[in-house]
């Protein structure tokens, strides 16, 4: 499994997060001899090559910048994308409700973009294994992009091409997590694989689907009385005597449904 090195100068090659003036990020490859075009003047990527994670650069015009390697937040909402991903604000909730831990086998679908792949290997560590079933020959290929991006190439990652309402191949696995339209097609294959106590989660946008999935995991009988929830982020104004909610909430973005298969 690879790994992100968040100390020591920032190298060639390497993604970094460059804040302008007003706070907007850019996320960008650092590359020997190339400029970086602002309308505030240009800076070079040398400039920035070999300095610490953290600094400063000014434009020719006088205009600072702060560059930082780019926290997962940042390098998941920055990346330019054509398939749809599972929020950072929803992924720590999944992790902390499926509890997946060091040495875990867990079982997803679909990659998608690969946003929560890139925490289920980290979660589960070079001991563990995450196996991904997608249906679509490009989004297998743009997660697996994705991940090895942030990550590095990754070992203990299989991507398997292929419908997992066929049939899940790996038995005894300690977690399931669906990212899929029709989850409860996948159930009683879910029951079939999951190990004595595992833990079957699913990530579903509305509330018809979530009784969908509900009552076909009541009907399998080999699942616990599934939690149904979902998480609202609202940030928050302060500055000087200033302390408000934002005007703009991201509030609903999909269900988590968990439960736990029972001997």
């Amino acid at each position: 499994m690879g790994s992100r090195n968040p100390r020591g100068p920032l190298q060639a090659g390497e993604d970094i997060i460059l804040i302008d003036p007003k706070g907007e990020e850019h996320l960008l490859t650092l590359t020997p001899g190339k400029p970086i075009g602002t309308h505030r003047g240009n800076i070079l990527h040398d400039d920035i090559i070999g300095k610490p994670d953290g600094s400063r650069v000014w434009t020719a015009r006088g205009a600072e910048y702060r560059v930082f390697r780019p926290t997962f937040n940042q390098y998941i909402m920055n990346l330019k994308r054509h398939a749809q991903i599972i929020y950072p604000k929803d992924i720590g909730p999944i992790l902390l409700w499926a509890d997946v831990f060091p040495g875990a086998t867990v079982v997803e679908a679909g990659i998608g973009w690969g946003a929560l792949t890139i925490k289920l290997l980290e979660a589960v560590g070079p001991t563990g294994r995450v196996v991904s079933y997608e249906i679509r020959d490009d989004f297998a290929e743009s997660g697996k992009k994705t991940v090895t991006r942030f990550l590095g190439e990754c070992a203990n990652l299989e991507i398997k091409v292929r419908d997992i309402h066929l049939g899940i191949d790996e038995k005894e696995v300690d977690r399931i997590v669906l990212d899929l339209p029709e989850p409860w097609r996948t159930v009683g294959h879910a029951a079939e694989s999951l190990a004595p106590g595992g833990i079957l989660l699913s990530y579903l946008p509305s509330t018809v689907q979530v009784k969908q999935m509900v009552d076909r995991v009541n009907e399998e009988g080999s699942f616990g009385e599934p939690e149904v929830f979902e998480v609202i982020h609202r940030p928050w104004h302060v500055k000087g005597l200033s302390v408000r909610p934002v005007q703009w909430m991201f509030s609903h973005s999909a269900f988590i449904i968990t439960c736990r298969k029972v001997s």
